[in-house]
Order: structure tokens, then C-alpha cells, then sequence
């Protein structure tokens, strides 16, 4: 008869090991897809300096004022798009937080800090103590300030551009 003593510790090691596996493909794809939403806000942004851009050249193209009224929606419509995938995006921070502090206090490890890094040189934290949408989507600062920087230059032109 065999003693089953000297497998445990040998199928804790292994369960330790797969854990370990398993919250690093966690962390990695978590801030793979953190990744993935940064490049569509681009493009949400991209998407709406080129609409701007759009209305204003149609408007003194046509010589209509008016038309640059209709375009302000334009910069609103993507300022709500962008917010909601903001929003969407900080949903994944806590999680990534928790994974860097698990490696940290239980591994004893000093990486990845990717998030935490980033966090600490930003002063910014992964639970904002008022979370939500209106909080983290449309007054996020990296959100609004480009779309109230296009809505003014669309109402400048609208006020100082002389358009019938």
C-alpha cells in the first residue's frame, strides 16, 4: 500500500500553478480588451473632428449659417458614443486592480503593475468613489474636453463667420 501523503502537496502545487495560469490570461486579455476600447474611442473621435470639420466646410461651401446650427448634433451624437464606451471600459479597471494587488500580497510578485503604474502616475483610482455613467462616460475629462473644444469652434463660426 502507497502513502497518499506525498501527492498532495504535489496537486496543491499544481492547482496553485493553474490558478497563477488562469489570472494571467485573465490580466492579459482584460487589458488586451482595456486596449481594444482605446482604439475605438479614437475612432469615435476621429469620427466626430471629421464631422465637424464636414459641417463647417458645408456650411461656407453653401453659405448657410444654419447648417452649422444642424452640425453641433454631430459632436453630441459621438460625446454620448464616446462616454458609453468609456464607461463600458472603466468596468474592467477594478478587476485588472484586483489581479496586480493578488500578485502583489499573495505571490509576492512586483508585476505586472501595468494598471496600478499607470494608475499611481495619473493619481486616478480604480473605484471612483462616484462611479457611473454621467461620472466616468460624459464628464470623464478625456471624454468632453475635445467635444466642447468642437461645439465652441462650431458656435464661433456660427456667431463670428459672416453666412446667410
Amino acid at each position: 500500500m502507497s502513502d497518499p501523503a506525498p501527492s498532495e502537496p504535489l496537486q496543491a502545487n499544481k492547482l496553485a500553478e493553474f490558478e497563477l495560469d488562469l489570472l494571467r490570461q485573465e490580466y492579459f486579455f482584460l487589458q488586451t480588451t482595456i486596449e481594444d476600447y482605446n482604439k475605438q474611442i479614437w475612432i469615435i473621435k476621429a469620427l466626430g473632428i471629421t464631422g465637424t470639420g464636414a459641417a463647417i466646410a458645408l456650411a461656407l461651401q453653401q453659405g448657410q449659417s444654419f447648417i452649422i446650427l444642424v452640425g453641433c448634433a454631430l459632436p453630441i451624437f459621438f460625446w454620448i458614443l464616446e462616454s458609453q464606451w468609456k464607461h463600458f471600459q472603466r468596468g474592467f479597471y477594478p478587476r485588472v486592480a484586483e489581479i496586480e494587488r493578488i500578485l502583489l500580497e499573495t505571490c509576492k510578485f512586483r508585476g505586472p503593475a501595468i494598471f496600478s503604474g499607470w494608475s499611481r502616475s495619473l493619481k486616478r483610482n480604480a473605484n471612483a468613489k462616484q462611479s457611473g455613467y454621467i461620472r466616468e462616460g460624459l464628464l470623464n475629462p478625456s471624454v468632453f474636453v475635445s467635444y466642447v473644444l468642437e461645439l465652441t469652434f462650431l458656435l464661433m463660426v456660427w456667431k463670428f463667420v459672416p453666412l446667410h
